[in-house]
């Protein structure tokens, strides 16, 4: 469980590193079970065997994304690991962070959403620019979820850790502003952003972006509409990391695009309670399951 402490940084930061979770076996077998599914790419699974929702070259967005060949700064993806790996499935119900997420949301009905693997290669792993989670998915709301972060390199200035901004996840919607911040790659230039204002009743009114390293085997929790990115990987070592993404089984399905939305089973305005088994409930009447 979280301390009173911890919560109060995670509702004033909108971030919160929790520091050691996962024992060195099980990040073993999680970074076993990544690197087999990375080695077969994303034409390498046969047609009957289970296999990731989405895997791609995020750098690849608006060409072809769906090929084994990498671009010149390849940020791989990986949507839904958890149904082609069961070390993952299992990841999704981890006590401690499915306890956690139920303290930082106040909810004690819980589900995924989707999980999502990046890697950066050594050396020429690419940046994931400036955003915001929840508006880029609509199909979802309110804007309210959390993720937890868990990396199986440790990830720090070198090789590309995340950054974020503290108190941005009380400024709103701002993924368009974000938008126009995406000239910035290298990690010597990407806490430059420039021109917003925070909201002028927000808590936090200076937009500081910080470097949040995350050593193997400890656990991150970031608000849906924190400020985050990530640079490039110009070092020697790997960034490979995985993202959960849970929501309250309140949320309520709005109809908009989203990849999750063709598996959703209800109907528009009504809780994602019972929407499917794309969507595995990890806690209920705030006992995880």
């Amino acid at each position: 469980m979280l301390n009173a402490k911890q919560i109060r940084t995670f509702h004033h930061d909108g971030f919160l590193n929790a520091g050691p979770v996962l024992s060195d076996a099980v990040v073993e077998e999680l970074s076993d079970q990544l690197n087999q599914v990375l080695a077969k790419g994303p034409l390498g699974f046969d047609d009957d065997e289970p296999k990731p929702l989405l895997f791609r070259d995020l750098a690849k967005l608006g060409g072809d994304t769906r090929t084994d060949d990498a671009s010149a700064a390849p940020v791989w993806q990986i949507t839904n690991i958890w149904e082609a790996a069961p070390a993952f499935r299992q990841l999704l119900n981890h006590p401690f962070i499915v306890q956690a997420i139920r303290q930082l949301t106040d909810c004690d009905d819980l589900q995924i959403w989707h999980d999502q693997v990046q890697y950066k290669p050594a050396g020429t792993g690419g940046a994931t620019t400036w955003h915001q989670d929840a508006p880029l998915w609509p199909s979802i709301e309110p804007m309210t979820e959390v993720s937890a972060w868990i990396p199986f390199d440790d990830a720090d200035v070198d090789n590309g850790c995340m950054w974020m901004v503290p108190g941005s996840h009380r400024w709103g919607d701002q993924i368009d502003f974000l938008g126009t911040q995406s000239h910035l790659l290298e990690q010597e230039k990407f806490d430059q952003l420039e021109g917003f204002t925070p909201p002028p009743d927000a808590t936090v009114q200076d937009v500081q972006p910080r470097p949040c390293p995350v050593q193997r085997g400890q656990v991150h929790f970031h608000h849906a509409l924190t400020w985050h990115g990530s640079p490039n990987n110009p070092s020697t070592r790997p960034r490979r990391a995985v993202a959960i993404h849970y929501m309250s089984s309140n949320a309520t399905f709005t109809g908009r695009d989203h990849l999750m939305k063709q598996f959703i089973e209800v109907g528009i305005g009504e809780p994602m309670r019972n929407a499917g088994d794309r969507f595995p409930v990890v806690c209920r009447d705030g006992q995880s399951t």
